[in-house]
C-alpha cells in the first residue's frame, strides 16, 4: 500500500513541535490517524528568516509527500539516514539524495508540486535549514560554484548548488549534532546556532577529496556500522584490522570508504570524538585532568594534553582554569 498526502495536511495531522526546549529531543510520536508509523519533526526558529528542522521518519507503508512550490525559499537539506531519499521537483525530474549527502537548493514559486518518497520499513533522519538568500549574496564573486547558483536565482530559476550531492563529511555531521544537542539558551543559543549554520555552509564549498572508490550500498552500510562501533568504543578503541574484520570488508576499502563517506580518516573520526568528550568532561565534571585523559583512552597524560592543545588551541588545565566555554 502507498499513501499520498499534501505536506501541509501531513504537518497538521502531526501537530508537530515548533518549539524545543534547549538541549532536548522529544520522543517520536504517531504520525496521525490513517498513516501508520512513527515520526518526530522539530522546528526551531532562530530568527524570522532562519529555521532549523530535525526529523525522524519510519512508516509502515510507502508514503509520497506532495509539496506545493508556492513560496520561494532557500534550503540546505541533509540526509543523515542510511538509505536514499527520492524526490521530484520542478528543476529535477527525479533525483536521489544518497545516504549522508545533501544539497543547497533555491525554489522559486511555481504551480508545480514536488514529491518526496519514503519507503516502508526504513528509518529516515533528516536535518534541514531554511535560511535567507541574503546570507549568501555578500560572498558573490568569491566562488564560481556560488556565482553560478546565484545567477540562476537572479534569472528567476529554481536551482541546486551542485548537480551532484554534497557529501556530509565528519565536520558537517558534527556541526549538525552540535546544533541538535546545544544546551545554551536565549541570545547565546541563537548566536551559537547561527555560527554553526555558517560553518556548515562554509564546509559545503570545501573541495571534495580526490580519492574515490566505488562503494556498494552494503559497503556504505558497513562503514556506518564501523562509525557506530567507533562511537560505542571511543574510550577503548579497536584496531583497523579488528574493525574491518568485524564489519566484513577489507582494510583498504574501510580506510578509503570511510574517508569518502565521512570526509576524515578512521583515526580522525575517533580523535574528534575523544576531544569533544574531553572538552565536555573538563567543562561539566569535577574529574581530574588525569582521570579525563584515561576516560578518553590515553595512557600518557602528556600525550593527551598535547593532542587537546593541538585540537582546541589551549591545554586542558588552561581551559578549566579559565572557565571559558569552548564551542
Amino acid at each position: 500500500m502507498c499513501y499520498r498526502i499534501d505536506a501541509s495536511d501531513f504537518l497538521e495531522k502531526m501537530n508537530y513541535n515548533k518549539s524545543i526546549a534547549a538541549g532536548t529531543i522529544p520522543n517520536p510520536r504517531k504520525v496521525g490517524e490513517g498513516i501508520p508509523g512513527d515520526i518526530a519533526i522539530y522546528e526551531e526558529t532562530i530568527r524570522n528568516d532562519l529555521h532549523i528542522f530535525t526529523a525522524n521518519y519510519h512508516f509502515q507503508d510507502n508514503l509520497v509527500l506532495d509539496c506545493p512550490e508556492e513560496n520561494p525559499f532557500l534550503e540546505l537539506h541533509l540526509n543523515l539516514s542510511k538509505s536514499s531519499i527520492y524526490y521530484k521537483n520542478s528543476f529535477n525530474i527525479s533525483h536521489e539524495v544518497a545516504p549522508m549527502t545533501g544539497n543547497l537548493v533555491y525554489i522559486t514559486p511555481t504551480d508545480a508540486v514536488a514529491e518526496i518518497q519514503f519507503k516502508k520499513g526504513i528509518t529516515y533522519q533528516t536535518f534541514d535549514i531554511h535560511l535567507p538568500l541574503a546570507i549568501l549574496t555578500p560572498y558573490s564573486g568569491q566562488n564560481r560554484l556560488l556565482d553560478a547558483f546565484l545567477t540562476k536565482i537572479d534569472q528567476g530559476r529554481s536551482a541546486g548548488l551542485t548537480d551532484n550531492n554534497i557529501k556530509v563529511n565528519s565536520r558537517i555531521w558534527f556541526a549538525a549534532q552540535e546544533i541538535r544537542s546545544c544546551t545554551y539558551e536565549g541570545l547565546m543559543r541563537n548566536i551559537y546556532i547561527e555560527s554553526k549554520v555558517l560553518e556548515i555552509l562554509a564546509l559545503c564549498f570545501e573541495d571534495e577529496n580526490t580519492d574515490h572508490i566505488r562503494l556498494s550500498t552494503r559497503d556504505v552500510d558497513c562503514i556506518h556500522v564501523a562509525a557506530s562501533i567507533i562511537r560505542d568504543r571511543v574510550n577503548n578503541p579497536i584496531t583497523i584490522r579488528e574493525l574491518a574484520r568485524e564489519i566484513g570488508i577489507n582494510q583498504t576499502k574501510l580506510k578509503i570508504g570511510f574517508k569518502s563517506v565521512f570526509g576524515t580518516t578512521v583515526f580522525g573520526y575517533l580523535q574528534e570524538l575523544r576531544m569533544n568528550n574531553a572538552k565536555q568532561y573538563i567543562q561539566e565534571t569535577e574529574l581530574s585532568i588525569e582521570e579525563i585523559s584515561q576516560q578518553c583512552g590515553y595512557i600518557n597524560i602528556s600525550n593527551f594534553s598535547t593532542a587537546f592543545k593541538k585540537h582546541f588551541g589551549l591545554s586542558p588545565s588552561s581551559l578549566r582554569r579559565s572557565g571559558i566555554k569552548v564551542l
